[in-house]
C-alpha cells in the first residue's frame, strides 16, 4: 500500500495529461462516450495542478468530483446531440415514406397496392378508396403502408 501512496504522491500535471490522452484514445476507439468525461476531467485536473500545485489527495478528489459532475451534466447533452445528428429513417426506407403521397394502383376490401415514387407497395386502409386516387402514407406496418385519402 505504501508503494501506491508513494507513486500517487509523485503525480505531476503531465501524468494527468497522459491519463487524459489514454482515456481519450480509448474513447475514440469505442465511441461510447463513457470515457469522454473522465478524459476531460483528467485534462482539467492537469490544468488545475499546473496552475496551483496541490497534494495528490486533493488532485484525486478534484478528479473524482469532475468526473461525476461532467458525466452528470455532459452525458445528456451528448445524447441529445447524437439524436439530432442521426439521420431520420436510416436503414428504414419505409419509415421515410410517412407523409408522402402516392397513387392507388388497385384497391378492394381495405387492401391493395399503391405506387409511391418508383415503387409499388402493399396498401391498407380503413377508408373505402378507389384505384387511381391520390393517397397519403400515414404509417408503416411491416411491408404494408397504411394510407388515407389525400386532402
Amino acid at each position: 500500500m505504501s508503494v501506491l501512496i508513494d507513486l500517487l504522491s509523485q503525480m505531476q500535471p503531465q501524468h494527468w495529461l497522459v491519463l487524459g490522452l489514454v482515456l481519450l484514445i480509448a474513447e475514440m476507439a469505442t465511441g461510447t462516450t463513457y470515457l469522454l468525461w473522465p478524459a476531460v476531467a483528467a485534462f482539467l485536473t492537469a490544468l488545475l495542478a499546473w496552475i496551483a500545485p496541490m497534494p495528490w489527495s486533493v488532485e484525486m478528489g478534484v478528479f473524482a468530483i469532475l468526473v461525476i459532475a461532467l458525466t452528470w451534466l455532459g452525458r445528456p447533452l451528448v445524447q441529445h446531440w447524437r439524436k439530432e445528428g442521426k439521420a431520420s429513417g436510416l436503414n428504414e426506407r419505409s419509415q421515410t415514406l410517412i407523409g408522402t403521397r402516392g397513387v392507388l394502383a388497385s384497391f378492394e376490401n381495405g387492401a391493395g397496392s399503391v405506387k409511391v415514387n418508383d415503387t409499388v407497395w402493399r396498401a391498407i386502409s380503413d377508408e373505402a378508396l378507389q384505384a387511381g386516387e391520390t393517397v397519403e402514407v400515414v404509417d408503416v406496418d411491416g411491408a404494408s403502408l397504411r394510407v388515407r385519402r389525400a386532402v
